[in-house]
């Protein structure tokens, strides 16, 4: 038994589910399996201290016993982790209402000594028996379902589902491939041109990383790069993505391209590190780059966690001359006054307004306004995703600096850009 709270503990958990599962098999009525984690429980133990912690866990234990009386196992499986299972009749709702019910009894507010405390809780929901018919599957996947609730910010209960597992499975395989990835040279880049819509005349590359691995395929960025800030291997990776680029660059000059603007994406953790600026500054002295040719594009969520040393490292690379670009505008906590605490230069807005511009919709009034208006605050606007001949020209109309996407090029490797072409190149609205 737990000496705490006087349930189960983790060990007697496991040996009750597999009667709980005998005894439901026989009866032919199904179950829910759900583990209960308490969220930023930490918190609790932080401010209040440990004994008022054990307190709220004697509390949530005794609520969630008596949420479904004797036909409830209740155990507790882990510090702040409880296991209920609950044998529930064929009707989905009861299942719905069942965890509904753990989510209420936790969420009431608790009353130790005088404190009134309001908590919430993940939960991960797996059915017996055709999610598992084993309490070891069924354990496996209310574990999977509890991981999928915390990746969506917690505060919720999750039912299992098998794309869930395939998800989960997926970014375990990344994760492990990630690592070795670097020193394996599985990381290229791919280039795509940005133009000048004043002119036509090309401005300069965004580069954009690609992975290729020989079991998982194509990785995208989107599915990579989170993983990699996690583990924090998106430092070593952002420094090969800045020499790369820079090693690009500087092979441009026989062509006589050096005013070109490189762009590169820069993550958050980047920015956190005291010696981001003065690498970036190193390696554009070890190409003989001068930066005014170099571009750092940062995100909105850069905004949302930037600390002093974030603005350090962007306030000494702008003074150095290196371009700073709000990227993907619109696309998260969209905020003018982001545009006033930064140092930036330009933003580009995302592609998910650009795409609807050429119909009549709210994205066409809204991609208007915010031309004309980040040109009163001094700044530059880059367009992205730019696939229509339509949309090229209500930008232009619309006095828009810069247009990157399918219309105007595709990014390419490295070998297949023919630098001497991009130099005489230029886009009109015929494109």
């Amino acid at each position: 038994m737990d000496a705490l709270t006087g349930l189960p503990g983790r060990n007697e958990a496991f040996a009750q589910l597999e009667v709980a599962v005998n005894v439901v098999r026989a009866t032919g009525k199904r179950m829910v399996v759900a583990l209960v984690d308490l969220d930023r429980f930490y918190r609790v133990n932080e401010t209040k201290g440990t004994e008022f912690g054990n307190d709220v866990l004697i509390i949530m234990g005794k609520r969630l016993a008596d949420a479904r009386a004797v036909s409830t196992t209740v155990s507790r499986v882990g510090g702040n982790r409880f296991l209920v299972a609950m044998p529930v009749e064929h009707d989905e709702h009861q299942s719905l209402q069942a965890v509904e019910e753990i989510k209420n009894a936790i969420e009431r507010p608790i009353d130790v000594d005088g404190t009134e405390l309001y908590l919430t809780t993940s939960i991960g929901a797996t059915l017996f028996p055709q999610d598992g018919r084993t309490s070891e599957q069924l354990i496996c996947r209310a574990e999977s379902a509890l991981y999928q609730s915390k990746e969506q910010g917690g505060n919720r209960a999750r039912f299992y589902n098998t794309e869930d597992t395939i998800h989960l499975n997926r970014r375990i395989d990344i994760e492990a491939a990630l690592r070795p990835a670097l020193y394996l040279q599985q990381f290229h880049l791919s280039y795509q041109p940005i133009y000048r819509i004043s002119d036509g005349k090309l401005r300069g590359f965004e580069a954009l990383i690609r992975w290729h691995h020989e079991e998982l395929g194509e990785i995208t960025p989107s599915e990579f790069i989170p993983i990699a800030e996690h583990s924090g291997l998106i430092v070593p990776i952002g420094e090969w993505v800045l020499r790369e680029s820079c090693r690009m660059h500087a092979n441009m000059s026989e062509y006589s391209l050096n005013n070109l603007i490189m762009s590169i994406n820069v993550s958050p953790l980047q920015l956190q590190n005291t010696t981001f600026s003065q690498m970036i500054l190193n390696a554009l002295k070890e190409h003989k780059l001068d930066p005014s040719c170099f571009e750092l594009e940062i995100t909105e969520n850069t905004m949302m966690n930037s600390s002093d040393v974030a603005l350090s490292n962007l306030s000494w690379l702008r003074a150095a001359g290196v371009r700073i670009v709000l990227d993907d505008f619109g696309a998260g906590y969209s905020s003018l006054s982001n545009l006033k605490q930064l140092p930036v230069q330009a933003l580009k807005i995302d592609k998910s307004f650009i795409k609807q511009i050429d119909r009549h919709s709210a994205e066409r009034v809204i991609v208007e306004g915010i031309i004309k208006l980040v040109h009163k605050l001094g700044l530059e606007v880059i367009a992205e995703g730019v696939e229509y001949k339509e949309q090229f020209e209500l930008l232009s109309e619309w006095g828009c600096n810069y247009v990157q996407g399918y219309l105007l090029g595709k990014p390419q490797e490295p070998d297949v850009l023919d630098l001497s072409m991009i130099r005489h190149s230029s886009v009109t609205t015929e494109k």
